[in-house]
């Protein structure tokens, strides 16, 4: 589950995805949900700035969130939210291309170095995550799973591997989120292994087109695109179509310089068709309904924000693009933990009651944790090993 705020040693997701993300997821991006942050001055070039892409990132990680929560408390809710993650590859894809195209090219920074950064930028909540998700099972009300299991899902979320697969669950059962981002991971480092290389054109569209087929074919037998990443064997190698798509529709978005091209856009557009892909209200087939969203409607989503004016200062959005990776990291194990509450007082407190503190106290927790945690530690590690 971005764009890329340059300080000394640190990467920063300032606009949108990492995912989830920022990954991405991420950013997210989430994604991250994976980064649409402000580069500033990089490699005497300047860099757009993007920081409307924060607000949407924002946006995106909350639906998420509204998702969890819906499917944890059992209030309804329908499942379009799981786009989010569909936009937080391809925004993803944008920033990291807006961010490090020209440098990977020109040789001025080098692959090894880039998946560095972007380790640096992604895995010190990934570690938070895994140990929150550790601590729901803990508390679990129901019997919990032998501690052997909890190590092994425990393992494999730390090294963004699907073990959870090899013992009959979700493949990152112990914090679900956490599949964008090693898909995230995956993405980046293909973008970091290729993007020096050039390629004509066509090629490009072929790339594009040929995902784009094989993306329709799994959400046509899937039914939908919400399992997939996640939800079997197949299904997690279904996802790496998933992530290829969105991701390179991004980059593409960038290098075809489409942003540019569609002129001045108001930024009530992007953010009221994010909203009507996240929250359709009516019924529809989720299969065809989830190809358009992630193979037309959400890559426009991406050009059009792009394409925002960026005179206007919006400190709220980059607060928002700030707060949406840890939040996408953190939720889940936070709403399990109100939805344990809320089974101990046996139905004292009202369930809105319950949903609300539970939502406040997940943004509390991503908020302490970016501010006392993530940025100083991501400061630290730039400081140590230099990167540019």
């Amino acid at each position: 589950m971005q764009r890329l705020e340059q300080r000394p040693g640190e990467e920063r997701f300032r606009t949108t995805a990492d995912a989830l993300a920022r990954s991405a997821f991420p950013t997210a991006a989430y994604s991250s949900p994976s980064d649409a942050q402000e580069l500033g001055r990089d490699a005497g070039q300047a860099k757009d700035r993007f920081i409307f892409l924060d607000e949407l990132r924002g946006l995106a990680a909350l639906s998420v969130v509204l998702l969890h929560a819906s499917q944890t408390f059992s209030f309804r809710l329908n499942p379009h939210p799981s786009l989010a993650v569909d936009f937080f590859f391809c925004l993803s894809g944008f920033v990291l291309a807006n961010g490090y195209d020209q440098k990977l090219k020109a040789g001025a920074l080098g692959t090894r170095a880039f998946l560095l950064k972007r380790l640096i930028r992604l895995y010190p909540m990934v570690v938070v995550g895994v140990a929150l998700g550790v601590l729901a099972l803990q508390f679990a009300l129901t019997p919990g799973l032998p501690l052997a299991e909890v190590s092994i899902l425990a393992v494999g979320a730390l090294s963004l591997l699907p073990l959870g697969l090899l013992l009959g669950h979700e493949a990152f059962a112990i914090n679900n989120p956490l599949w964008s981002i090693c898909f995230e991971m995956v993405a980046s480092a293909a973008y970091g292994c290729v993007a020096r290389r050039r390629f004509h054109f066509w090629y490009e569209i072929a790339a594009i087109a040929l995902l784009a087929a094989a993306l329709f074919q799994i959400v046509m037998l899937e039914g939908g695109i919400g399992p997939v990443g996640f939800g079997s064997w197949r299904a997690f190698f279904e996802g790496f179509v998933r992530v290829g798509f969105s991701f390179l529709a991004g980059v593409l978005i960038f290098r075809w310089d489409i942003h540019h091209r569609v002129g001045t856009i108001p930024p009530q557009i992007p953010l009221f068709v994010l909203i009507a892909v996240l929250f359709f209200p009516f019924a529809v087939p989720s299969d065809v309904y989830d190809f358009i969203c992630i193979a037309i409607i959400i890559p426009i989503v991406v050009t059009l924000a792009a394409a925002v004016p960026q005179s206007v200062q919006r400190p709220f959005a980059a607060y928002l693009g700030q707060l949406s990776y840890p939040l996408y990291i953190v939720h889940l194990p936070v709403i399990q933990l109100g939805d344990q509450f809320q089974n101990l007082t046996d139905g004292v407190i009202p369930l809105s009651v319950t949903v609300g503190g539970t939502f406040l106290v997940a943004v509390g927790v991503a908020h302490f944790l970016d501010v006392c945690f993530d940025a100083p530690l991501r400061a630290y590690l730039g400081r140590k090993f230099p990167l540019n």
